[in-house]
Parts: C-alpha cells; structure tokens; sequence
C-alpha cells in the first residue's frame, strides 16, 4: 500500500486538525480548573455562612427555651405569689419600725 501526496496531506490535516483540537482542549481545561477553583471558594464561603447561621439559630433557640422557661404560667404564678408575701412582709415590718419609733420618740435620755 503506498501513499500518495492525497493520503499524506489528508494525514496532514488530519494531525493538524487534532493539534488544534488539543490546545482548545487545554486551554478549555485551564479555564474549567480556573472555574472549579472560584466555584469551589464560593461553597467554602456559604458554607461558613451557613455554619454560622446555625450557630445563630442554635443560640437564640436555647435564649427562646430559657425565656419560655422562665415566662412559662407556673413560673409566673410562683414569682407573684412570692411578691405579694414579700409586700405582706414588708408592710407588717413598716408598722412594728412605725410603732418602735413612736415608742422611741426620737430622744434618747441623758446618761449621768
């Protein structure tokens, strides 16, 4: 089988055809890894982003359970209750410290 001046030509263009399908390619590559590589920093940004937003939630959810806790009906009953013995309390105390300092009257007799 011989080849002619046709067949080598054809093998010319045909090896020039995949040299140039190849620097495309590579130069395509570079671009695609280059796209990756940007793609890839903005994932590594939402997910801190992320990450940090369920930190957040996870805050204000605990803050949420201790408040409910803390404003929750029992809780609010109970402290009422303790608040009027202690303005019960404090008036009984108001009326004996009235009535030492009407006995008292303000003077201390003169010591001798």
């Amino acid at each position: 089988m011989e080849f002619g001046i046709r067949e080598l030509i054809q093998f010319g263009t045909l090896l020039a055809s995949l040299a140039g399908a190849f620097a495309v390619v590579k130069s395509q590559l570079s671009r695609v890894i280059q796209d990756i590589s940007s793609i890839q920093k903005e994932l590594y940004i939402i997910n801190t982003r992320i990450d940090q937003a369920d930190a957040d939630r996870a805050v204000i959810k605990h803050q949420n359970k201790i408040f409910g806790g803390i404003l929750s009906p029992g809780n609010l009953e109970k402290l009422n209750i303790k608040i009027a013995e202690l303005q019960t309390e404090m008036k009984i105390v108001h009326k004996n410290l009235d009535k030492l300092h009407t006995m008292h009257n303000g003077k201390h007799p003169s010591i001798n």
